[in-house]
C-alpha cells in the first residue's frame, strides 16, 4: 500500500491521513493508528488539550471460537483497501475492511471495524461487524485488546479500565467483561461488591481467562455466541460498543467517566409513589381501595406541596396462568379495568404503576409450558430459587416484547418494578448455545429489547430494576435505578441500640457499606440511583416498637433520604401516621427536593455501620455540600470525610468552607474546613445529624451546657444530674450480654426502654458476604432520669464487669428561635444539646 498523504476537515473534525498514520481527532482527543504493511493498528490515545499520550501496542481484537482455545487477533486478517474516512452530522468515522489471511471455517468472510468520534467529546468509540457467509458460533469476542505500560485498575462485571489515573476504557454493556494488568485481573467476581448480598452469579467456565498472560494487557470482551442471519442471508455478529476517554484537566478519572457516562444515561429524576406490598388494605385492586389510600395520602401531604407520582400495585395484580394478563379477581375486564383504575388515579391527581418480573416470575411456569413457552435452564446457583421463563426463547420473547409495553401503552401506567432479573439460561434451543455465559447474554439482550420497547411506547416511563442484577454503570442506560442487593425489610442487631427504627437503619446502611464502602473499590453506580425497600409504616407495626418516638421516625426517615434516593418508596398505611409523623416525613422530603442536586452525588463515608462506627453520606453541588451522618455508639465519636475527589467534591481546592447544623437542631458548626484536606465531625452518642457546607470562615456556635460531674468507684456512680435537661436524660446500660439490675438511692429502679442482640440476621438470599465476625450478643436498657434532674444521686450496679453505663442528657442552652419553612428539617431539640457521658 501506498503511503496516505490527505487531510480531511470535516465540519470541523480534522481526520489527518499522512504517511501511514490515521489519526481520528476532535479538538479534546485523539486515537492514532498505524498501518504494518498488513493491518492497522493502534499506537496510541492523546488528551490534546493536556498534550499528554498513552502509548498502546494493539491486537485491535481477538476471537475465540466454540470448543477450542485457539484465538484470532488482527493479525490473522489484511486489509482489503484504505481506510474508509467520512463525516456524519457532528460525528467523524473511520471504517477498515479487512479479510482472513486463509481461509477459515471460524473466521469471518469479512471484518469490518469502525472508528468515530463527535464533536467536543473527550472520547472515541469503536465497533466490529463479523460477516459470515455459513452459520458460525463466537465464544468470546475481544473488541479491544492491548498493552500498555502504565499502571490501571478498575475492570470487572459490566464495569471501565482506568489506566494512569487518566484515562477510561468500558465496553457499553452490563455484561461486558474488562481486565487488565496482565489481562486476567480482576478474576471473575473478584472485585469486592460482586459476590455481596442478593447477587447475580454467572458461571464463565474459565473463557474469559487469557492463556498467554501479557503485562499491562487491556481486554474488553463478551459472549455473543450465535450470528445471526440477516436480510442479505449473510450471518453477522455485532460487537458490543468500546470507548476510550480521559479525565479533565482538574477532575479524576473517576468523574470523567461519570460525565461521558450522563450523556448515555436515563438521568437521575426523582420518583415519589406508595407501593401496597405490605398492606393487606391496599391488596385488593377491585373497587377504589387503592384510590381511597391515595385520598388518605393527598390530605396528608397536599398542605406541604408534595405531590405523590404514582401509587403502585405490587405482586399479586396478575392473573399467575398467563404472561402478564390482569388478574380476573380484581380486573374482571382485563386490561380495560386496569385502565379504568389508572384513569381513576390520574383523575385524581397522581399516576400508577406495576411491578412485573420480565421473565414471569411468581406466575405458573408448568401452565406456561404447556402453551408452548420455553423454561429457563438455570445454573447452580439460581436453582435454589423460583422458576422463569427463558427471555430469548424466540416465541417467549416475542410474547414479552408485545405484552410488557402494550401494558404501559393500554392503561398509561408510568412506572415498572421489574423484579426478578436472574438471567441465567443454559436451556438448549433459546437462541444461544448451551452455555451459562451465552444465555446470560442472550436473555439480557432480550431484556434490554423489552425494556426500549417499553420505553418507546413512553419515553418518560420510569423503570426499576431490582432482584439479581449488578452494580453495572452500563444498566442506567436503560434503567433508572437498580436494587441494592439486600433483605427487604431487616432490622440489624449486631451493634447495641434501643431504637427498632435505628437497627433498621443500621441493616440498609451496612449493606450499603458493605458495597460501596470503600473508595479505592466500590460500584460507580451512584448511591442515589438504588432501590432501598423505602420508608416502611404499616398496620402491622413492622420494623418498629411502641417504645421508638417521633424523634427515632424522623431519624429513620432522614437517613433513607439523606443517602441521596431518587427511587421513593413510601410503603406507608396512612391510618397509622400521626401529624407530628407526617409533618416529620414531609418536611425531610422538602429538604431533600431543595438539595436534590447535591444528593444525587452521595457517596457513603464512614466504618461499618454494625460495628459500632460512624458513617454518613457526603453529596456535592458545586461549591453546597450535604452531610447526613449517624454515631452508632453511645460514646461520642468524629467522622473523618475526604474533602477531595473520593467525595465527588468537584471545585477548586485550598479554599474555606464551614457547615450549618439542620438537624437535629440549627445552629453553626463551629470550624472551618480547607478543600482539599479533611473534614472532621464530632458526632454525640447515637446521634443522627444533617450538615449544609457551603464557602467561608465558620462563626461562632452557641456556647456548650458544660460538663457532667459523676465519679465511679467499684460498682457505684456518683452523679450530678444536670438541672437544665428537656425531654431526654437516659441512664444507658448495654450488657454482654446481661445488663446489670441497678439501684438508684437504695431502689431498685425500673427500665424504660429495652432491646436485645440478633447477631447476623440478614435474610438468607441475601447473606452473603454480610456478617460480621465482631458481632456477640448483648442486651440495652434504659432508665428514666428525669425525675432526678439538679440532683446528686448513688447509683449501684449488682455486678462490676461485663457491662458499660452512659449518661445521654439533652441539656438546654440559649438558641434563637427555630427557622421553619416547608424546604426546612424539623430541628426537634433546637433549644438542646446531646451530651454523652460513660459512666461505667
Amino acid at each position: 500500500m501506498k503511503k496516505l498523504h490527505l487531510a480531511l476537515w470535516l465540519c470541523g473534525f480534522p481526520v489527518i491521513l499522512q504517511a501511514q498514520d490515521i489519526s481520528l481527532r476532535n479538538d479534546r482527543f485523539s486515537r492514532t493508528l498505524s498501518f504494518d504493511g498488513q493491518v492497522w493498528r493502534t499506537t496510541a490515545f492523546t488528551d490534546l488539550r493536556q498534550h499528554v499520550t498513552l502509548p498502546v501496542k494493539s491486537e485491535e481484537l481477538n476471537i475465540l471460537p466454540m470448543d477450542t482455545d485457539n484465538s484470532y487477533s488482527i493479525a490473522d486478517f489484511k486489509a482489503v483497501n484504505a481506510p474508509h474516512v467520512f463525516n456524519k452530522q457532528d460525528t467523524s468515522f473511520i471504517e477498515i475492511t479487512y479479510k482472513p489471511l486463509k481461509s477459515s471455517t471460524v473466521l469471518p468472510n469479512e471484518l469490518l471495524i469502525q472508528y468515530y468520534i463527535v464533536k467536543g467529546e473527550a472520547y472515541s468509540r469503536k465497533k466490529l461487524v463479523l460477516r459470515y457467509q455459513q452459520p458460525a458460533t463466537i465464544d468470546r469476542l475481544e473488541a479491544e485488546r492491548f498493552v500498555i505500560s502504565q499502571t490501571a485498575t478498575g475492570g470487572g462485571r459490566g464495569e471501565p479500565v482506568f489506566a494512569d489515573g487518566r484515562w477510561f476504557f468500558g465496553m457499553e454493556y452490563p455484561a461486558s467483561y474488562t481486565r487488565h494488568s496482565d489481562g486476567n485481573t480482576p478474576a471473575s467476581y473478584a472485585r469486592h461488591y460482586d459476590k455481596v448480598g442478593n447477587y447475580s452469579f454467572i458461571n464463565l467456565e474459565g473463557r474469559d481467562i487469557a492463556q498467554k498472560a501479557v503485562k499491562g494487557m487491556i481486554r474488553l470482551m463478551h459472549f455473543p455466541g450465535y450470528a445471526v442471519q440477516q436480510a442479505d442471508s449473510n450471518y453477522y455478529i455485532f460487537s458490543k460498543t468500546v470507548v476510550a476517554g480521559c479525565r479533565e484537566e482538574n477532575g479524576s478519572v473517576e468523574q470523567a467517566f461519570m460525565q461521558y457516562l450522563s450523556t448515555l444515561w436515563k438521568a437521575p429524576r426523582s420518583f415519589l409513589h406508595y407501593n401496597n406490598w405490605f398492606e393487606p388494605r391496599a391488596k385488593d385492586l377491585s373497587g377504589d381501595g387503592l384510590i381511597n389510600i391515595w385520598r388518605e395520602f393527598k390530605t396528608a401531604i397536599t398542605p406541604y406541596g408534595i405531590k405523590m407520582d404514582a401509587m403502585v400495585a405490587d405482586d399479586g395484580w396478575q392473573n399467575r396462568k398467563s404472561v402478564w394478563d390482569p388478574s380476573p379477581k380484581y380486573f374482571p375486564n382485563g386490561l380495560e379495568d386496569v385502565k379504568k383504575l389508572s384513569a381513576k388515579l390520574q383523575a385524581e391527581g397522581t399516576g400508577f404503576g406495576l411491578w412485573l418480573a420480565i421473565n414471569n416470575y411468581t406466575n405458573d411456569i408448568n401452565w406456561a409450558k404447556q402453551q408452548g413457552y420455553k423454561e429457563a435452564i438455570p445454573n447452580d446457583y439460581f436453582k435454589q430459587y423460583g422458576r422463569y421463563l427463558s427471555l430469548s426463547a424466540p416465541q417467549n420473547k416475542a410474547k414479552l416484547l408485545q405484552q410488557i409495553p402494550d401494558i404501559i401503552r393500554q392503561t398509561h401506567a408510568i412506572y415498572y418494578k421489574h423484579d426478578f432479573n436472574e438471567l441465567s439460561d443454559l436451556g438448549e434451543g433459546n437462541s444461544h448455545p448451551a452455555t451459562d455465559r451465552h444465555g446470560h447474554e442472550a436473555n439480557l439482550d432480550a431484556a434490554i429489547d423489552i425494556l426500549l420497547a417499553t420505553r418507546k411506547v413512553n419515553p418518560e416511563i420510569y423503570q426499576n430494576l431490582t432482584n439479581w442484577i449488578w452494580f453495572s454503570p452500563y444498566w442506567l442506560m436503560y434503567a433508572d435505578y437498580l436494587w441494592m442487593l439486600s433483605g427487604d425489610d431487616g432490622t440489624n442487631g449486631n451493634w447495641p441500640e434501643l431504637s427498632t427504627r435505628a437497627t433498621a437503619s443500621t441493616d440498609r446502611d451496612t449493606y450499603i457499606w458493605r458495597m460501596f464502602g470503600n473508595p479505592a473499590d466500590r460500584p460507580l453506580v451512584p448511591i442515589s440511583r438504588l432501590m432501598t425497600h423505602g420508608i416502611i409504616k404499616t398496620s402491622d407495626g413492622r420494623m418498629e416498637s411502641r417504645e421508638d418516638n417521633l424523634q427515632d421516625w424522623l431519624e429513620y426517615v432522614l437517613m433513607h433520604y439523606g443517602r441521596g434516593t431518587l427511587l421513593k418508596e413510601w410503603y406507608i398505611s396512612p391510618e397509622v401516621m400521626s401529624p407530628d409523623e407526617w409533618k416529620a416525613l414531609c418536611t425531610v422530603n422538602n429538604w431533600a427536593a431543595s438539595h436534590r442536586a447535591a444528593l444525587n452525588n452521595t457517596v457513603f463515608i464512614g466504618g461499618r455501620p454494625d460495628e459500632g462506627n460512624a458513617y454518613g453520606y457526603m453529596g456535592w453541588d458545586g461549591e453546597k455540600g450535604v452531610l447526613v451522618a449517624r454515631n452508632t455508639q453511645a460514646a461520642p465519636q468524629e467522622l473523618v470525610i475526604p474533602f477531595d475527589r473520593s467525595t465527588n467534591f468537584p471545585a477548586a481546592f485550598g479554599a474555606a468552607y464551614h457547615a450549618a447544623v439542620v438537624f437535629p437542631y440549627q445552629d453553626v458548626y463551629p470550624q472551618t474546613f480547607v478543600s482539599g484536606k479533611t473534614i472532621r465531625i464530632l458526632l454525640p452518642g447515637y446521634a443522627t445529624m444533617a450538615f449544609e457546607f457551603e464557602k467561608g470562615k465558620a462563626g461562632s456556635s452557641i456556647a456548650s451546657p458544660g460538663k457532667i460531674n459523676f465519679r465511679t468507684t467499684g460498682n457505684t456512680t456518683i452523679l450530678d444530674v444536670p438541672a437544665n435537661v428537656k425531654g431526654r436524660c437516659d441512664l444507658l446500660l448495654i450488657g454482654y450480654p446481661e445488663v446489670p439490675t441497678v439501684q438508684i438511692g437504695g431502689n431498685t429502679v425500673k427500665t424504660t426502654r429495652s432491646n436485645k442482640a440478633a447477631i447476623n440476621s440478614f435474610s438468607s438470599y441475601a447473606v452473603t458476604g454480610m456478617p460480621s465476625s465482631k458481632a456477640h450478643e448483648w442486651n440495652m436498657v434504659s432508665i428514666d432520669l428525669l425525675p432526678y434532674a439538679g440532683k446528686k444521686i448513688t447509683i449501684t450496679y449488682s455486678k462490676t464487669s461485663g457491662f458499660e453505663s452512659h449518661l445521654l442528657a439533652e441539656r438546654r442552652v440559649k438558641a434563637p428561635a427555630a427557622k421553619e419553612g416547608k424546604a426546612r428539617l424539623w430541628p426537634l431539640t433546637n433549644d438542646t444539646r446531646r451530651q454523652t457521658t460513660r459512666l461505667f
